[in-house]
């Protein structure tokens, strides 16, 4: 995702959407994930702007994603969440980078 958006970000603009082909334990899968609005997020590493997309669950059973790409970072993933149906969830957040 941070690649194709990196490469023309904007090819993408809010609420657009992006297709790739995923693979599971049992499947493969088209995700798609839509593209909102950068938001300015205080995460432990710092304040980052960063453009947030997501996948909603398609099935009784999956999980919905949300990653947040940050351009200043080169669109590297700053935070990512992913939420089971049961309402359980983590929640990866950018730390710092090393340089």
């Amino acid at each position: 995702l941070g690649a194709m958006l990196g490469a023309n970000a904007q090819g993408f603009p809010e609420g657009s959407t992006i297709a790739f082909q995923a693979v599971g334990p049992r499947s493969s899968d088209s995700w798609v994930f839509t593209v909102g609005e950068i938001e300015k997020l205080q995460m432990p590493g710092g304040v980052v702007n960063a453009v947030r997309l997501w996948r909603d669950p398609k099935g009784e059973y999956d999980a919905k994603g949300e990653i947040w790409l940050s351009r200043e970072l080169g669109y590297l993933p700053v935070r990512i969440r992913l939420t089971q149906p049961n309402g359980d969830f983590v929640d990866q957040q950018w730390r710092e980078t090393l340089r």
